[in-house]
């Protein structure tokens, strides 16, 4: 298992011209704002919260997925009833911006490298951007509303991939979920492991603070 350290391969980073990012628990740590949101809505119709097992399907899945997984569907119209009239920016104080990544994000648009996001998240990308002084950094910005098959299926690196010209040999998708990992694979990119050592990746990232560090000699020796 490849691991980021300041003693590592630099061939682990060549020939990468696009990132790729998943957002939650990736770009972001949203684990404490999910779990209230999903718990939100079994209160609503009196369930009891959800089991660790519950909340680890909801954090990789899309919204309307999860909202199947955890609610009988006896249940489904008031919760749907719920979550039309909800406001998710009550969830915002929950999130925080990974450590590090501003700093790496301005690293690679810096030595020209392309930035994009492949997420499960429906309508509240933008917002969360927003929010966590994100925007302007990636495109394209591919949501779960924005593909027919969301992840695993490929199609969302797919689209990107055509959106911005780029080979699946030159791409990266990090992500942190066996559902990002199958989505990689599926689509013949590297997949980048983000804190999750279970998972089957080309490299496993500890912080975006190490991983720059690695990249910038890697590049440094590519461009000498």
């Amino acid at each position: 298992m490849l691991v980021t350290n300041d003693l590592m391969n630099g061939r682990a980073f060549e020939n990468i011209t696009a990132v790729v990012f998943d957002c939650d628990g990736v770009l972001i740590d949203s684990e404490e704002a999910n779990r209230t949101y999903y718990n939100m809505l079994l209160e609503h119709v009196g369930l009891a919260p959800m089991t660790p097992q519950q909340a680890a399907y909801c954090h990789c899945h899309t919204c309307s997925e999860s909202v199947a997984h955890i609610v009988p569907e006896n249940l489904l119209d008031d919760v749907l009833a719920f979550q039309a009239s909800f406001d998710y920016a009550n969830l915002l104080p929950y999130l925080r911006r990974m450590d590090g990544l501003v700093e790496f994000l301005w690293w690679l648009r810096d030595t020209g490298h392309l930035l994009a996001v492949n997420t499960s998240r429906t309508n509240s990308m933008d917002m969360v951007l927003s929010a966590m002084d994100l925007e302007g950094y990636f495109f394209p910005v591919v949501t779960s509303a924005k593909v027919r098959r969301p992840k695993p299926h490929p199609e969302g690196l797919h689209q990107i991939m055509n959106k911005i010209g780029v080979h699946p040999r030159e791409l990266v998708f990090i992500g942190d979920s066996i559902v990002d990992q199958h989505c990689a694979q599926e689509a013949g990119v590297r997949f980048w492991a983000y804190d999750n050592p279970s998972l089957e990746a080309n490299l496993h990232i500890t912080d975006y603070w190490t991983l720059r560090r690695c990249m910038q000699r890697a590049n440094s020796r590519i461009s000498a």
